[in-house]
C-alpha cells in the first residue's frame, strides 16, 4: 500500500476491492457470534464499543483519532458477511488499514472463515 492510500482518510470493506486486504470477509458463524468476536477484537486492539444493535446488524466503534462501522449480515445458511468502515478526522492518524487487518485476523482466527470477497477458502 502506498503513501496515497496511507494518508486516505476513511476505508471500506467491499467484495470486489482492488486491494485483497479490504475485501468483505464470510464466516459460518452465526450474527450473535460475530458480534461478540467484533467487540473483542475492538478492545484488544484498544477501541471502545459505542452502539450494537443485532436488528440492523451495526456495531459502531471508537478509538483514539478514528471511528468506525461494523455491519454484520447474514447472506445464506451459514454464511455471514462482516464489512467495515473506518474513518480518521485528519490526514494522519492511526493507520485503517491495519485496523482491518487486525480485527479480521482476530475474526479469522475465532471463526471458520468461508469466502474472501467473491473467492470461497478452503
Amino acid at each position: 500500500m502506498g503513501l496515497k492510500e496511507r494518508l486516505q482518510r476513511q476505508i471500506e470493506t467491499t467484495d470486489t476491492h482492488k486491494n485483497k486486504l479490504l475485501r468483505t470477509h464470510y464466516y459460518a458463524a452465526t450474527v450473535e457470534m460475530l458480534f461478540t468476536g467484533l467487540e473483542k477484537a475492538v478492545i484488544k486492539k484498544g477501541g471502545n464499543v459505542r452502539r450494537k444493535n443485532a436488528e440492523r446488524g451495526e456495531l459502531s466503534f471508537e478509538a483514539e483519532g478514528l471511528d468506525g462501522l461494523a455491519t454484520v449480515v447474514t447472506v445464506a445458511p451459514g454464511r455471514t458477511a462482516v464489512d467495515l468502515f473506518l474513518h480518521r478526522e485528519g490526514l494522519l492518524g492511526p493507520d485503517l488499514l491495519q485496523w482491518v487487518e487486525a480485527i479480521y485476523s482476530e475474526l479469522d482466527a475465532s471463526y471458520r472463515l468461508k469466502m474472501i470477497g467473491t473467492q470461497e477458502v478452503n
